[in-house]
């Protein structure tokens, strides 16, 4: 028997709404529409002032019509600039909202295959490693082996040490210590130099617990090597949330052909849309 044309377009129209209507993941907080497909976000409340600031964005429609610019296979996909909008001129990778948020690198949230995290602005130019106020990345990136996660935790951890360090001894309350020979005050008086030691590593000691530290869990390593992702930004830039649907999505993005500082040729659009 053969339903008549009404009908069976109604009965199409609700398989297809009850079909779209139950493909959010219940964990997903937003949906990141593109031409390829639905990207579906887990936004971490580990990180409130990054998740707090994307819905506050997204509600407010910041991110629709904006393109992921910079698009680089098995590492990441990045958008959220506001320069990509409509027919704009201006450089992307540049824009943002006019406002900075604090760095919220958190133990245990890292790299992996689909993690959306903040981009930020080079070590030179934001020396407190505060995130953009609205550009992210999607990670893709690829498997690691044993031996190159053991070179990079080494890699990073030695690298964030240094850093922390030259930040604190750049700050004016502690110069004092650049002016004191260390091995020659151990040498002609060791108990001036206990006491100034001591007293330098429990200053330092408040300062580094302000900045992380980097440790590969046994649980990262193994989602390193067998999922992937993008290690090497591990402890440096903030993760606030990860891909719960849609990796495929974020797979294609990354395969598409780009110009000059790895712009797609063809504009990826974007409309994200906050589901709770």
């Amino acid at each position: 028997m053969k339903h008549n044309t009404l009908f069976g377009g109604l009965i199409a129209a609700t398989m297809l709404c009850l079909s779209a209507c139950s493909s959010a993941p219940a964990s997903a907080d937003v949906r990141i529409s593109t031409d390829f497909g639905d990207i579906y976000v887990d936004l971490y409340d580990q990180t409130p002032k990054h998740s707090d600031n994307f819905r506050k964005l997204a509600k407010e429609g910041y991110y629709d019509g904006t393109t992921f610019h910079r698009v680089i296979p098995q590492f990441m996909i990045q958008g959220g600039d506001p320069n990509t909008k409509g027919e704009s001129t201006e450089m992307p990778g540049m824009g943002g909202p006019g406002w900075t948020l604090p760095r919220e690198i958190v133990e245990g949230l890292y790299h992996k295959r689909g993690a959306v995290c903040a981009a930020r602005m080079p070590d030179q130019m934001n020396p407190s490693w505060e995130s953009s106020g609205s550009q992210f990345y999607i990670v893709q990136g690829k498997k690691r082996t044993d031996e190159e996660l053991d070179m990079m935790q080494s890699q990073i951890g030695m690298m964030v040490d240094a850093y922390v360090r030259s930040q604190f001894e750049a700050q004016p309350e502690n110069q004092w210590i650049r002016t004191i020979d260390f091995a020659a005050l151990q040498a002609s008086n060791p108990d001036s130099f206990k006491v100034v030691d001591a007293r330098v590593q429990d200053v330092y000691g408040k300062f580094r617990s302000q900045w992380p530290t980097y440790k590969l869990t046994p649980e990262q390593r193994e989602v390193y090597k067998t999922q992937g992702g993008s290690p090497e930004l591990d402890a440096t830039y903030t993760v606030f949330g990860e891909v719960v649907q849609g990796l495929e999505v974020v797979e294609q993005i990354s395969g598409q052909p780009t110009g000059q500082m790895d712009v797609p040729k063809s504009a990826i659009r974007i409309k994200v849309e906050v589901l709770k």
